[in-house]
């Protein structure tokens, strides 16, 4: 199937032609117009409104990007299900679809309440905040090197020097991945990203290769790693087996190597711009965790897609089962009915409830240790570093999809 390939055209209930959005998140005009992936959601909401809108773009499917729609949604799996009953049990939904049912199975993300509280129960164990605490000394050291490495240098692509190193690294020695393949697994996250099956489809099996030979190394002999806690964790009375574990470190795989990446950049992306606000940061570091909450808030990665479970009506239209549902996620945080000026920064936001770690029975099971990693590093960022700004000479490329990414963040700073 080629990139943004239409496959179906319209919903099959009939629609009111103003609930039709031409819209291709993976490389939508908005976004080449605005040059900003994240204005470009702001003006989805312009042009269309807010709400639910299908777009008959990427097989065809629904997308909502509304504040109380979208946490009203989230929190309905009955409906919106994350898991793709059409191809296999505990499959995953993609948008687009994968040709003959190729969505891997991605558990507990693609399962539904009951079964998904079984499988998270392991995971919400080994992400508890205590445990995520006690990581945050080496996470310290680690950021203190990255910076010290670079601030002597005057510029940097921040993404390779930071952004991709700093969260990577953290999690692959959380689950005992060998470091030395960093990039190797980055490529496959980009693939997974693509709209093309082949690109998807060849990194879902490189990923499953990998994990299959950490996952017998780890039977025969337990280490001190997330995949050996997870071998002894329990699902209904028993250990997990190799499907299970598949599942399970496809899941995290995709989560520790992309999402936080983005979030890092993004942070940096925006300081870049308002070096006032870098000022001010530096002057008084008690605002690093709400700078942090804004920039989660202002700049939102993940898009999840689900598919409807069962005919129903919902934000005034007719969903039929089967039919693909986008939660644009990043959208309803820049929604002005729930954040009034949504597009400002503004680190003294009194509410800044986002949904970026998305809410209800799906909500991120990392996020204690994506505020850990963010708020460690900003801290030695901000005590080692002068302001920096982007090079004019190189500015940001970045790439639109279902998780919203800057591709390069070149800077510039004038060193000590």
């Amino acid at each position: 199937m080629a990139p943004h390939a239409v496959l179906d055209l319209a919903p099959a209930a009939p629609l009111d032609a103003a609930r039709i959005a031409d819209y291709d998140v993976f490389g939508d005009r908005l976004f080449e117009e605005e040059g900003d992936l994240h204005l470009g959601l702001y003006r989805l909401g312009e042009e269309f409104g807010r709400g639910i809108f299908w777009t008959p773009h990427n097989g065809g499917h629904w997308l909502i990007n509304d504040y109380e729609l979208l946490f009203e949604a989230v929190r309905t799996p009955e409906i919106f299900s994350s898991n793709n009953r059409a191809a296999q049990n505990g499959a995953m939904v993609m948008i687009p679809p994968m040709e003959g049912g190729g969505e891997p199975r991605f558990a507990p993300q693609s399962l539904d309440p009951p079964e998904h509280g079984m499988y998270r129960m392991p995971l919400m164990k080994a992400f508890a905040p205590a445990r995520i605490l006690a990581m945050e000394a080496g996470i310290r050291a680690l950021a203190v090197q990255l910076i010290d490495e670079l601030k002597s240098r005057g510029r940097a692509e921040f993404l390779e020097a930071v952004a991709e190193p700093l969260p990577v690294t953290v999690f692959m020695n959380m689950m005992g991945m060998p470091l030395q393949r960093l990039a190797e697994f980055r490529s496959w996250m980009h693939n997974i990203a693509s709209s093309d099956d082949a690109k998807r489809a060849d990194a879902f099996l490189n990923i499953d290769r990998a994990m299959h030979e950490l996952i017998v190394a780890r039977q025969t002999r337990r280490e001190d790693d997330l995949i050996s806690h997870l071998l002894d964790s329990d699902i209904r009375g028993r250990q997990p087996d190799m499907i299970d574990m598949q599942s399970y470190c496809l899941l995290l795989f995709t989560a520790g190597l992309d999402t936080l990446v983005n979030t890092f950049t993004f942070g940096m992306y925006h300081l870049a711009r308002h070096p006032q606000l870098q000022d001010r940061i530096r002057a008084d570091r008690a605002l690093i965790p709400e700078f942090i909450e804004e920039v989660l808030r202002r700049y939102g990665v993940a898009m999840p897609p689900r598919v409807v479970a069962q005919d129903a009506e919902f934000g005034g239209v007719r969903l039929t089962k089967g039919e693909r549902v986008l939660l644009m996620l990043p959208a309803a945080n820049l929604d002005e009915a729930a954040f009034p000026g949504a597009l400002e920064f503004d680190v003294d936001r009194e509410n800044k409830t986002h949904i970026t770690f998305n809410s209800g029975p799906h909500r991120c099971v990392g996020s204690h240790l994506a505020r850990l990693e963010l708020r460690v590093f900003f801290e030695e960022w901000f005590e080692r570093m002068p302001n920096v700004r982007h090079d004019p000479a190189n500015p940001p490329t970045y790439r639109p999809g279902l998780n919203l990414t800057i591709c390069k963040l070149p800077l510039i700073w004038d060193p000590a």
